[in-house]
């Protein structure tokens, strides 16, 4: 049983970890994320060229590391090579792309993992580390390719896929039997909301990056928030605890 996604409170999702304070999809923003009181993080997955799953959001590597090239084309050994942690500032100098099987490592079951699939064809070799590292019921696998979800759902009925969308269409979710929903904050309405319960989805909204987007999710109803900074939101559940 997936704890986390059957839970009745609003989960706080660190963004590529705890992206705002530390360098993304690494580590350090993973570890930050559960000091600061996560419930969860949101990481992004890639296959490098001798089959192995990464932590990393871009096609390449050139954005967030001091290296160049395209993931699917490096080995691990060359992705180790580079620094993760450098361009975001001098206390993070050495960090590296990790494994996936790292973050589970570090993170332990303590967290709720939301892997997002950034390309397809890997959904085999996710479902079999999950299930080698016993992850089954701390993991939530989403994707913007329906396709993916869809696939997910056919390999490992018991596993929670969820749909990313950036223009709310609900009932693409529902077509693919997606147990989560996951449309972009821009698009996130009361009436996505009712119409994602009446299908029996969980909502979890993204990025939310500002006090007013974080009062707008929260006023709908969401069942979960990523934020690049999860003490935002945090602090906006505690407001509202406290509000008469």
């Amino acid at each position: 049983m997936n704890k986390w996604l059957e839970s009745d409170r609003c989960l706080v999702i660190a963004h590529r970890g705890a992206s705002a304070a530390a360098p993304e999809n690494t580590l350090a923003a993973f570890r930050l994320a559960a000091d600061l009181g996560a419930d969860a993080v949101e990481l992004d997955v890639r296959r490098t060229v001798d089959g192995q799953l990464v932590v990393i959001h871009d096609a390449s590597v050139d954005r967030t590391t001091d290296g160049t090239g395209r993931v699917a084309a490096l080995t691990l050994d060359q992705l180790r090579r580079f620094d993760a942690g450098r361009k975001f500032g001098p206390p993070f100098r050495g960090e590296r792309i990790p494994l996936l099987s790292k973050v589970f490592e570090a993170l332990g079951g303590r967290l709720l993992v939301d892997v997002e699939v950034k390309a397809a064809g890997v959904e085999a070799a996710l479902l079999d580390l999950i299930k080698k590292m016993q992850m089954v019921d701390s993991v939530l696998i989403s994707s913007f390719d329906a396709q993916v979800v869809a696939h997910v759902r056919d390999l490992a009925p018991e596993m929670p896929a969820g749909l990313l969308q950036s223009a709310a269409d609900p009932y693409a979710a529902v077509s693919v039997r997606a147990t989560a929903y996951l449309p972009e904050v821009t698009a996130l309405t009361a009436d996505v909301v009712a119409s994602c319960r009446s299908h029996g989805l969980r909502v979890i909204t993204w990025t939310v990056r500002t006090e007013e987007e974080a009062r707008q999710a929260l006023r709908v109803g969401v069942d979960g928030i990523i934020a690049d900074d999860p003490t935002l939101i945090r602090k906006m559940l505690a407001r509202l605890k406290t509000s008469p």
